[in-house]
């Protein structure tokens, strides 16, 4: 009997240590030997920062400008907020059609004396304005330029009575171009001539632009060669690609 209790006593300390070892095991595969990681975007700038997260997961939106040749580029943006701001030089670059044009010189018509029947003629000032005058071509990647002036001026009257018709005027030159005082002023220099022609940038956007400014050019009339100083203003709309 005494036998008997003793094997069952045995047995139920046995038990009971078996019972207490898979409790340990338990408790120990329990207790986490790292925090549990939090995925998320843990960027403070994002619209999506989580305080919480301890590993990014890449959802991190950030709003900015993503077009590299802004010059408020933002690496860091993943979606485009619209802000994206251009320099001067990179918006002139490409092709512009002169839309409207408002033009004023003064010419020594002197040489037509002759041809009005003797009357002592001096400088005269002719003005006007006139629609689909012209092309700009400017590249601001080695700042070269094309320009050419293409438009007929308003008829005028010489000396109070003398009716002059419609007078046609076609120059084109081409050279380089440079940006001073702050990127307001437009400086073009004809390659073949050296003349300078200077533009003040009154207002430029995306697509548009309006200039004003005076061209050095040659002009033939009526078989007399003139050199002109042409005040102009310009409303310059930009070609799209």
């Amino acid at each position: 009997m005494i036998n008997k209790l003793f094997r069952i006593s045995l047995i139920f300390i046995f038990l009971i240590n078996i019972f207490s070892c898979d409790k340990d095991e338990d408790n120990t595969n329990n207790t986490p030997n790292n925090p549990q990681e939090i995925l998320g975007c843990t960027n403070q700038d994002a619209l999506n920062y989580n305080s919480e997260a301890t590993v990014d997961d890449g959802s991190c939106i950030i709003l900015g400008c993503t077009d590299e040749s802004a010059t408020n580029y933002n690496p860091e943006a993943t979606d485009d907020d619209n802000s994206c701001e251009y320099s001067i030089a990179y918006i002139l670059n490409g092709t512009w059609n002169i839309a409207l044009l408002d033009y004023e010189t003064e010419i020594d018509l002197s040489a037509f004396s002759e041809l009005a029947g003797g009357l002592p003629l001096g400088n005269e000032e002719i003005s006007g304005q006139a629609q689909d005058a012209g092309i700009w071509i400017l590249n601001s990647e080695n700042y070269t330029y094309t320009s050419e002036l293409d438009f007929a001026t308003e008829e005028f009257t010489l000396a109070t009575f003398i009716p002059i018709p419609s007078i046609p005027f076609n120059y084109s030159n081409s050279g380089t171009w440079e940006l001073t005082n702050n990127e307001n002023d437009l400086i073009l220099t004809d390659e073949s001539t050296g003349q300078i022609s200077e533009y003040e940038i009154i207002s430029i956007a995306e697509n548009s632009a309006f200039v004003v400014g005076t061209v050095q050019a040659s002009q033939d009339i009526m078989g007399f060669n003139f050199d002109l100083e042409l005040d102009v203003q310009m409303q310059l709309i930009k070609q799209q690609d």
